[in-house]
């Protein structure tokens, strides 16, 4: 059987990569594809997995982002009708899924952004089976056109796959000039994302940074115009090429980041985080807030506030996300469960009477099927 990954961002390479692994010692054949955007082939070539290359991101219009679907769309479904793959599996993922339906191909998606409507319309009604984290509303994913009986919540967050056979190599520590719990780790706004509203013009790690205690940040630009900004300051390490994100993670003081991913891989790590996304917040981020695990706050004095606070107890924090993280589902073996449910037809089970009563305790009125 032979199961098709498309792989879109630099974060799903590591989502992806323990889901691939998994596959292939149960004896699939795994196809993955991917794009140009962000390092992504880089850190598919650092992680030892080979792809197919079809497409790029389009830029941060609206225009450009449509033209640069539409193309990849038509050169990836050449590619797939010669592979001829028996299941497709994608996260966050607009142009698979049309793939996939379009050639009646079976697909098992993953969501976590329930604030990217108008990529979730384009992914939603074409999956089979849709995986999500269980603090996301399911009336939100039923509004863009999922279907109630291929919802799966998972009790966890995405980035436990990320960590999944995750083992620290101190190399690249050596290669950065840093030593382990010795610095701290940034990543700004994704300027770029259709979901994101905030200042594309002005960074808020700008304004933080100069408050921060006197310790190395590593920092990962998403643009070269962020490069720029961020190259002025003197205590900031900015990578030349693609390395391993995870160990300087692991061996972080503490986390500061203006997106998502490397926030939440942080905390699967043990590692405490701060969150300084400065627009609204996803399902899954207020979840960890309220668990107590991450802290979020756009004020620069707060931030910097919290960040001498984390340094000074950081062994404290640290016992508290373990503990809290060491609960949750991991999603590689959520989706190995419900592909080798689809190896056999008729093996999904069934979450429709979960949104029965989900629809009444919310107050959306009496439930009915599409």
């Amino acid at each position: 059987m032979k199961v098709w990954i498309d792989i879109m961002n630099s974060p799903h390479a590591h989502f992806f990569k323990g889901i691939i692994r998994e596959l292939e010692k149960r004896g699939f054949e795994v196809l993955v594809t991917t794009r140009e955007f962000d390092g992504l082939t880089q850190i598919l070539d650092m992680l030892g997995i080979d792809y197919i290359s079809i497409g790029k991101h389009g830029g941060a219009t609206l225009e450009g982002k449509l033209l640069a679907s539409a193309e990849r769309v038509y050169k990836l479904s050449k590619l797939i009708i010669e592979e001829k793959p028996d299941l497709a599996i994608y996260k966050n993922n607009p142009e698979a899924p049309r793939i996939a339906f379009g050639l009646k191909i079976p697909s098992i998606g993953f969501v976590d952004n329930e604030t990217a409507v108008p990529q979730n319309k384009l992914m939603f009604p074409f999956t089979n089976r849709l995986l999500y984290p269980k603090p996301i509303d399911a009336y939100e994913l039923l509004r863009c056109g999922a279907d109630p009986n291929s919802l799966r919540p998972v009790n966890g967050i995405a980035e436990i796959a990320n960590i999944y056979g995750f083992k620290p190599e101190d190399t690249v520590l050596k290669e950065l000039g840093v030593k382990k719990y010795s610095y701290i780790v940034m990543r700004p706004e994704p300027i770029k994302a259709t979901y994101f509203n905030g200042d594309r013009e002005r960074s808020i790690l700008e304004d933080i940074i100069p408050l921060l205690p006197d310790l190395p940040i590593i920092l990962f630009p998403r643009t070269d115009e962020q490069r720029e900004i961020f190259e002025k300051f003197d205590n900031i390490i900015i990578p030349e090429k693609a390395v391993d994100t995870l160990t300087l993670l692991f061996y972080a003081k503490l986390m500061v980041g203006a997106g998502g991913t490397m926030n939440r891989e942080a905390l699967a790590l043990g590692t405490p985080a701060i969150s300084t996304y400065p627009g609204k917040l996803l399902a899954v981020t207020k979840w960890l807030i309220d668990l107590g695990v991450l802290y979020h706050s756009t004020n620069p004095i707060e931030v910097g506030m919290k960040v001498w606070e984390i340094v000074r107890k950081n062994s404290v924090y640290r016992r508290n996300i373990r503990t809290v993280m060491s609960s949750m589902e991991n999603p590689v073996e959520a989706i190995i469960e419900e592909v080798e449910n689809l190896t056999y037809p008729g093996q999904f089970r069934s979450y429709e009477s979960f949104y029965k009563s989900s629809y009444k305790e919310k107050g959306y009125g009496q439930y009915q099927k599409p």
